[in-house]
């Protein structure tokens, strides 16, 4: 009995007709959705090789600064 008034319902709900701010609603969230996955993706393809600069900034900032250092003596 509860699936169909489930089915009965979402019937009823299809058939009413919609604002025109509800669906400019419902295109904008589309549209939201599909702009920031683009721009993620276009970003982390972008940038994605020139992070190898700051790995190697990082490496040798490190490298250098551990080199002055003495090893601890093993007791």
């Amino acid at each position: 009995m509860s699936a169909l008034i489930h089915l009965l319902s979402s019937h009823q709900s299809k058939n009413e007709k919609k604002s025109i701010v509800t669906k400019l609603a419902d295109r904008m969230s589309q549209l939201s959705e599909g702009f920031w996955f683009t721009l993620s993706l276009c970003l982390f393809i972008i940038m994605g090789p020139f992070s190898i600069f700051a790995v190697l900034i990082g490496l040798h900032s490190l490298a250098t600064k551990n080199a002055n250092q003495r090893e601890p003596e093993a007791v």
